[in-house]
């Protein structure tokens, strides 16, 4: 049974369950629980079931919700008590999700975010950010950071990957005590044929020189200390000065200065040996110059701020993925069982953009919550998608006319 699009209402439970039969057929040899038949299926499954109930937000509201008879029938299984959902979360491996997440990428219904003119630089745009979540308890695995009055506290940070034109996560992984740095965390999740879209935080030499070595591109913030040897200025084109580029200029990045410093190294590794672009474009907003930095060097100075723009999609995601999809709260103090949380939220969003053909929204959700919760029916869930989509086209419509004018 494959999961894809197609016209024919699909509840939100028959959706799940066919995710299952999906992520069984991929690992046919996935383990189970030792104590109950708990495959590895059922957790995903039920942790799915729970992602479209806004109030199940621990492991016994879990325990509780399992006795649902929708959830009985989309699990096949009787009861899942909290303390056997907290050992299977712990026991399981989540990279054996990564395939299945592949696989449904794949499947993917493809929907053009972009402005057109990005499109100009022919690769995937994929923008990174960390964004920290805060566990209840002391948990060996968390970083323990201390919190001003709030005293010091346990927390896990989740490394993100985002596909700024699907609205949808690439890749994730958690970082814990003893982790590193963001940038130091996305150096080992690097892949060929991407631009990455990064904020001030990632000016490490280490990481720019792991994405060359990747055979990847970068669009950078810089901070305003960084050493940058301009070698050559590049005339600003009419486009350039409508979009507040105010200067453009090729040359090298420089490590720290000091005489007993020959090859300027830092820290963080040894500056790059290729020639990058440094360009100035004015923030109206904020009333402040922001300095980029890539090694896109055939790419028209507006164009790579347009790109930089996008990385604001990265924010829009984990704000969505906090604050509407209720994703605050780590129900697991293991490593694997807050992977496979993290794994099951980047699940979700596929399966939704599968079974709606829409970016995955606070709209969307709330629509398909109603009907897992038996507020809607089916034709109420297509009625308000439709509904949704179309409020969402005439949108788009009226701000291409607005940038017409």
């Amino acid at each position: 049974m494959e999961i894809t699009q197609d016209a024919s209402p699909l509840p939100v439970y028959s959706v799940i369950h066919r995710a299952m039969q999906f992520i069984e057929r991929q690992l046919p040899d996935s383990p189970f629980h030792g104590n109950e038949r708990l495959h590895f299926s059922n957790v995903v499954g039920l942790l799915l079931s729970a992602a479209m109930h806004p109030t199940v937000r621990s492991l016994r509201a879990i325990e509780q919700h399992s006795h649902l008879p929708q959830t009985r029938e989309m699990t096949r299984l009787k009861v899942v008590p909290r303390s056997t959902m907290s050992d299977a979360l712990a026991r399981f491996d989540p990279e054996q999700l990564r395939p299945v997440i592949r696989a449904l990428q794949a499947r993917l219904p493809w929907l053009r975010r972009l402005d057109p003119q990005a499109d100009r630089a022919a690769r995937q745009i994929v923008a990174m950010d960390g964004s920290w979540f805060t566990l209840a308890g002391e948990v060996t695995h968390a970083l323990q950071m201390n919190r001003g009055n709030q005293g010091r506290q346990s927390r896990v940070r989740l490394n993100l990957q985002l596909d700024v034109e699907s609205f949808l996560p690439l890749d994730c992984d958690v970082s814990g005590a003893g982790d590193g740095s963001e940038p130091t965390a996305f150096m080992r999740r690097l892949v060929k044929d991407c631009i990455y879209l990064v904020d001030r935080n990632f000016v490490h030499f280490g990481f720019i020189n792991a994405v060359h070595a990747a055979g990847s591109n970068l669009v950078l913030r810089l901070r305003k200390d960084t050493n940058f040897a301009a070698s050559a200025q590049r005339p600003l084109t009419p486009r350039d000065r409508e979009a507040k580029v105010l200067q453009d200029e090729v040359g090298m990045l420089c490590g720290p200065t000091s005489p007993t410093n020959q090859g300027r190294a830092s820290r963080t590794g040894k500056p790059p040996a290729q020639i990058y672009r440094r360009i100035v474009i004015w923030d109206e907003k904020n009333k402040k110059p922001v300095i980029l930095l890539t090694d896109l060097l055939d790419v028209p100075a507006w164009v790579i701020g347009e790109l930089y723009r996008l990385r604001w999609q990265i924010e829009l995601f984990l704000r969505w993925l906090k604050v509407f999809a209720n994703f605050e709260h780590l129900i697991s103090q293991s490593p694997r069982g807050m992977t496979m949380q993290f794994y099951v939220a980047v699940l979700l969003t596929l399966l939704l953009h599968i079974r709606t053909g829409m970016p995955v929204g606070k709209h969307t959700l709330h629509i398909l919550q109603m009907s897992a919760t038996g507020q809607l029916d089916e034709a109420g869930v297509q009625f308000l998608l439709a509904r949704r989509e179309r409020e969402r086209l005439l949108e788009l419509a009226r701000r291409a006319r607005k940038k017409r004018v």
